[in-house]
């Protein structure tokens, strides 16, 4: 019996979907961000595999804050999702960077991409909340894939989410809690967090880190011992502050950051290399860009952008009932929160990998229950220093 050729794109695209995530997103190998042994040749690759989208009128348009689409993060993770299914269905895609962080500039960029022909633009990032609430009424036949966020008003209030648009939220807070648990098991007892800015996704992370640090120190026994420096630098972009706060507490004795926040780990990674310290890195999996990343709190980003765009074209190039004006949320129960623990990328010594997906496991059965609370600091055992007070 032959095969239409719908049926042979659908076939494709369920197998790019299993490679790509068993649920949310898969456990990869960290050789995209490898820099050891690259010849000549493969940067020229690597380079190019960013700049193979059109630079006008893909139907599919990412568009991102004023960072680098190549942030070895957030940004990059978006871009890869966006490519990924693109290449794979046969759709035509581009990206555009906001000139500026503000309001206005995050507006235009998403103008832009609606005005190249974009019939549906994926917001990467909480900045474009502002941006996709004043426009998903009055450009009613785009669709809109908001990341990180729910469209809001100029006052920051959220809006009622309209049936073209789709939001993905994500459970920062158990990303944050594994990779805390896991930092306070493996023996470390002074620990710092740097976040960009005190918005949701950050503060879930930062907050679940808290409780994870707490609860493997309650389990140890060891809770008068530990101490956290908390800070938020006001900026995702490195920055010199960043570079001498972090430097600060390294020399005073804080021996893992958990650098959360766009590009900002630069940064803390400066500092670290200078004095012998240790850093988490956030969203992806950052193990290939130094040895002295510890682990990764990672959240399905890529994958996350795949399903919802298989959902959308699958639909007739609409957002379905079931996610249609709705906003979802991905966590460990969706195998979209975890730590990276294939080859190089387990850093632990004395914890093994078995002891950290038994913990996972219970965060996915609901044994272990992370508060996702952000309107108030979790109370915790050890001791946290907020900077920022």
């Amino acid at each position: 019996m032959k095969l239409r050729k719908k049926q042979w794109k659908k076939i494709f695209l369920m197998l790019l979907l299993l490679f790509l995530c068993s649920g949310c997103t898969p456990e990869t190998a960290s050789a995209e961000n490898a820099d050891k042994g690259k010849t000549e040749t493969e940067e020229t690759d690597a380079e190019d595999y960013y700049h193979d989208y059109k630079k006008t009128g893909g139907q599919v348009a990412l568009v991102i804050d004023k960072s680098s689409v190549m942030d070895n993060g957030y940004n990059q993770a978006a871009y890869e999702g966006a490519k990924s299914y693109a290449q794979s269905a046969g759709v035509s895609y581009s990206c555009y960077g906001a000139s500026s962080d503000s309001a206005q500039a995050y507006k235009k960029a998403v103008l832009t991409a609606v005005e190249n022909d974009a019939r549906l633009v994926i917001c990467a990032g909480s900045c474009f909340e502002e941006a996709v609430g004043s426009l998903q009424d009055s450009y009613a036949d785009i669709s809109f894939l908001l990341l990180d966020g729910v469209p809001r008003d100029d006052s920051g209030q959220a809006l009622a989410i309209a049936p073209n648009v789709h939001c993905i939220t994500y459970h920062e807070e158990q990303a944050g809690y594994l990779a805390g648990y896991m930092t306070v098991l493996e023996g470390y007892k002074n620990l710092g967090f740097i976040g960009g800015e005190p918005l949701p996704s950050v503060e879930r992370y930062g907050y679940g880190y808290l409780q994870g640090i707490d609860d493997a120190a309650a389990r140890l026994g060891n809770s008068g011992d530990i101490r956290v420096d908390y800070w938020y630098a006001d900026t995702f972009l490195p920055d010199g502050q960043i570079e001498r706060m972090s430097a600060d507490w390294y020399e005073a004795g804080t021996e893992v950051i958990f650098a959360c926040g766009g590009s900002l780990y630069q940064s803390v990674l400066d500092s670290a290399q200078a004095c012998g310290g240790r850093l988490i890195g956030a969203d992806t999996d950052q193990s290939g860009i130094s040895e002295l990343f510890l682990t990764s709190a990672m959240k399905g980003v890529k994958s996350s952008i795949v399903i919802a765009l298989d959902d959308f074209y699958a639909n007739g190039k609409k957002w379905p009932q079931e996610l249609a004006g709705r906003a979802v949320s991905y966590g460990a129960a969706k195998k979209c929160i975890k730590l990276p623990y294939s080859g190089d990328a387990w850093r632990f010594e004395n914890v093994t990998t078995d002891e950290y997906l038994q913990v996972l496991a219970d965060l996915k059965a609901g044994k272990i229950q992370v508060s996702d609370e952000i309107g108030s600091r979790p109370k915790t055992a050890v001791s946290v220093i907020y900077h920022n007070d």
